[in-house]
């Protein structure tokens, strides 16, 4: 198995407890490491037999990553039939069949230590659903399709602009705040509501980004388990504005085939939770029936209902929606049907607000907090976006001495609004000189650095 994962493209990101390399060392508490391993993974393979059935140590490892909130895969490595399988497991999990069928393939197998070959057939059906399966819960970039179609000359950096849903391909350097995000959403769904998650940054560490790039696009693929609106900014109308509630209603419900005017969308949100709910659940009934993963009956998807820039509540304009709004979540978030959790990406000098308002009381907010991106993560979202451009028409290459000159000029900056900085930046050099496949660091010079192409792009009109 970990060599099919190799041959696929996991090749360097599997962690398999007896492998030589990658493995436990000698000498370490193999328990530690273990939970380590499940801790920071973005799934679990369980390679299922009647000896794994039989084994408590290996229901121990069950137990860890179900109670880490884990994408679960179990992949039957002896025929067994639904009956043999624990009701706790075939509830919880990803089922894949390897050992079942007539389409098997044949893979050769070296042991470790005694280096004896061994030949080893998998159900190729089995092997491609496992492969799709793996790929939709893969969180890093590359798993999703970039540039969109509708858009193939989108720019990879964006500059002081959000990255939205469609630039899923290119949102790098905060993989491990995304799987731990996932991680906590999974445990909120199985708790009783009211469920809310905050997003806590201070300004200009890329929250928007995070729930847009980020979580939105991950939690849309898990759609055994969730089933995410798209997302909502308040602005000065919460309810009725561009980004509003009732615009994101609409928009899902065209995207799930299910007709609906906006006036009664309008209507349902102005008749308050009562009428809301129905309409809601017509939403997780329909994506039950799109469930992806072809295991057990699905539960019905977890809504998610994610507001951006929630400080945009507690302002002085727009407070009439922004409380009928507010009074509305609460409504919504006390009853299970259909389930929801609630998510807001909120600055952290506004969270008192959030805590604070009288329409949330008795609401537990869960805090999540998304601290400055560490220096060690720059360098991904300098070289992630060109990579994506390999093997396409539009190469992109950086030179190493444009990305050194970069992490400098971040450094001594210091970290505060680092992020923002390098942003604009790349946005500008890629706008300026992109054009003919690479940037450099005397391009980088010519806009006089981080500096000058701030000050540059002020002048612009």
């Amino acid at each position: 198995m970990r060599d099919w994962l190799a041959s696929n493209g996991w090749k360097d990101e599997v962690f398999l407890d007896f492998d030589p390399e990658r493995g436990i060392a000698a000498g370490e508490r193999w328990e530690r490491a273990l939970n380590e391993a499940a801790n920071r993974c973005e799934a679990v393979l369980f390679l299922v037999s009647k000896a794994w059935l039989d084994s408590g140590w290996c229901r121990r490892e069950f137990e860890l990553a179900h109670h880490l909130n884990k994408r679960l895969f179990g992949v039957l490595i002896e025929d067994l039939s639904p009956g043999q399988l624990p009701e706790e497991l075939t509830g919880t999990w990803q089922v894949v069949r390897l050992a079942a069928g007539r389409d098997h393939v044949v893979l050769r197998v070296v042991f470790p230590v005694t280096h004896e070959e061994a030949h080893v057939t998998f159900s190729a059906e089995g092997l491609q659903r496992l492969k799709h399966g793996l790929e939709a819960a893969g969180l890093d970039a590359r798993y999703f399709a970039w540039p969109p179609q509708h858009d193939p000359n989108r720019a990879p950096y964006r500059g002081l602009r959000p990255l939205e849903a469609e630039d899923a391909g290119v949102f790098f350097g905060r993989d491990a705040p995304t799987v731990e995000a996932l991680d906590r959403l999974r445990g909120l769904r199985e708790t009783t509501p009211p469920r809310l998650l905050v997003i806590l940054g201070a300004s200009g560490a890329g929250k928007s980004s995070f729930l847009r790039a980020g979580l939105f696009p991950r939690l849309k693929r898990d759609d055994r388990n969730f089933l995410p609106l798209p997302v909502i900014r308040p602005e000065r109308a919460a309810i009725n504005g561009d980004a509003g509630l009732v615009a994101a209603l609409e928009e899902a419900f065209r995207s799930a085939g299910i007709a609906a005017t906006r006036a009664n969308l309008r209507a349902a949100v102005q008749g308050g939770a009562a009428m809301l709910r129905p309409l809601l659940q017509s939403l997780t009934d329909k994506a039950t029936l799109h469930a992806t993963d072809g295991g057990s009956a699905p539960a019905l998807p977890t809504l998610i209902l994610a507001v951006d820039q929630g400080e945009e509540l507690f302002t002085a304009e727009g407070q009439d929606e922004a409380q009928a709004f507010l009074v509305l979540l609460r409504d919504l978030l006390v009853q299970d049907a259909p389930a929801l959790i609630v998510v807001v990406a909120i600055r952290s000098d506004s969270y008192a607000f959030l805590q604070d308002a009288k329409f949330l009381e008795g609401i537990r907010k869960v805090p999540f907090d998304l601290g400055s991106m560490p220096q060690g993560s720059y360098a991904e979202v300098i070289k992630g976006p060109a990579r994506r451009f390999e093997g396409t028409q539009r190469p992109l290459k950086i030179d190493d001495g444009l990305i050194d000159a970069l992490l400098a000029d971040i450094e001594r900056g210091g970290a505060k609004d680092a992020l923002p900085l390098l942003a604009f930046t790349l946005e500008r050099l890629y706008v300026e000189h992109g054009g003919d496949g690479d940037l450099t660091l005397d391009e980088y010079r010519s806009l006089g650095g981080i500096t000058g192409s701030i000050e540059a792009g002020v002048e612009t009109p």
